[in-house]
């Protein structure tokens, strides 16, 4: 570390963003793990580390953080969660680094308020508007027909998304929003519902510098979801596509207008959408580094650090001339739980280490783990990653891992 090269901090670092105090270590600079809340959302905890950073600064919400950094010769802010969105840009304009704007910045962070502006911008999007249960036993009337999505206007990992067929529904679902037990600031207790949109779900990373022209896919990618219930996105793998070709082409051009009307302009970013018959649909955008492991696979399969790149987004040291060509392609495997129980033990380890495709697993549960059925992204209790130069052996070895990978619960007493 070079320390008059000055810190560059990451707020709220969780899931992919754990590695960034490494990364940033290699480029000379300190690295500070700004922590704003004590508790994540749901199962979102287990993927919250600040080891490798140089240092941790805790402070309550992000008032504060601007008056505790001013002494840290910061050059850089970078969000490592969703929650650090809320902060990350006002503190870049206090320390005077670069950000993206802060008058925009509600747009970027609320699904409703994206909705609302990318209409506004002319940008194709489904309508949605706030609800509640007050709202509802008031007799709000559901002007969308049915089936409709309930969720946080402010959420991670597909928690308390709920597909509703009836009015009946609607109070469910905003009942597991309104109680929730584990949110940190009140747009995660506040729900929207809107359109469900059929169609073949995609997401897009996006490296941004600059409003319009200046803007690199990454990565586009395919999820392939089951439903269980009423729980529309229980992930079972997701798959890389070469972000080259006709499809692609068409979804990045609405990915860079929905960006630009979001006012993303430094940094890289996810954006989640759907694609039909009638067009694309955007389900949500996330203004910070892909998680699952993504930035670390697209490494392996194009050569591109999406750490240190995004770094220099930030540090304004790269004009943007890259090109993402996939020499392999990758495979996420989500693992899931139809039941619940106590942990025993895991099938399937040893076999599926054996594949040619097999990179890395990270279990998330262990021997005595009190484990749910699996509802939602953040409540996988493992991940697989498959790379490999042929998109079938990994079709065929993904079926393979969720064959094999096994949980065996204890019996009850």
């Amino acid at each position: 570390m070079t320390a008059s090269n000055g810190s560059i901090v990451v707020i709220d670092p969780v899931s992919s963003a754990r590695r960034y105090g490494v990364e940033i270590r290699k480029k000379g600079y300190k690295s500070i793990a700004l922590i704003t809340r004590k508790q994540y959302p749901g199962q979102l905890q287990r993927l919250h580390s600040v080891e490798g950073f140089d240092e941790v600064i805790h402070v309550n919400g992000g008032a504060t953080a601007s008056k505790v950094l001013l002494t840290q010769n910061v050059k850089a802010v970078i969000p490592g969660s969703d929650s650090a969105l809320k902060f990350c840009d006002q503190i870049a304009k206090e320390l005077s680094v670069r950000g993206n704007p802060t008058e925009s910045y509600r747009a970027r962070v609320n699904k409703l308020e994206m909705k609302k502006r990318l209409i506004a911008k002319g940008v194709p999007a489904t309508q949605s508007y706030e609800i509640s249960l007050d709202s509802l036993s008031s007799g709000l009337p559901i002007e969308l027909p049915f089936p409709v999505v309930v969720k946080p206007s402010q959420g991670t990992g597909s928690k308390n998304v709920k597909i509703c067929d009836s009015r009946s529904d609607i109070y469910k679902a905003l009942a597991a929003i309104e109680s929730t037990n584990d949110s940190y600031n009140s747009d995660e207790k506040l729900a929207l519902v809107e359109e469900f949109i059929h169609g073949q779900e995609y997401f897009i990373a996006t490296a941004n510098l600059g409003n319009a022209a200046s803007k690199k896919i990454l990565c586009m990618a395919k999820y392939e979801k089951i439903q269980i219930g009423n729980s529309p996105s229980v992930y079972k793998n997701i798959r890389s596509i070469p972000p080259i070709g006709p499809v692609a082409e068409r979804a990045f051009e609405y990915i860079r207008s929905i960006n630009a009307a979001l006012d993303f302009n430094v940094g890289i970013n996810d954006v989640e959408f759907k694609i039909n018959q009638a067009g694309h649909f955007v389900i949500e955008q996330n203004g910070r580094l892909p998680g699952a492991n993504v930035p670390s696979l697209i490494e392996l399969c194009t050569g591109i650090n999406c750490y240190d790149l995004n770094l220099d987004l930030y540090l304004g040291n790269t004009t943007l001339d890259i090109s993402a060509e996939y020499t392999k392609h990758f495979c996420i495997c989500c693992l899931i739980s139809n039941s619940n129980g106590v942990l025993k033990e895991i099938d399937g380890v040893p076999e599926i280490e054996k594949l040619s495709s097999f990179h890395s697993a990270s279990l998330l549960v262990a021997p005595g783990d009190k484990v749910d059925a699996t509802m939602d992204f953040l409540s996988t209790w493992g991940f697989v990653y498959l790379v490999h130069e042929d998109p079938e052996t990994l079709n065929i070895h993904a079926e393979t891992v969720h064959a094999l990978m096994k949980m065996k619960f204890q019996e009850a007493s």
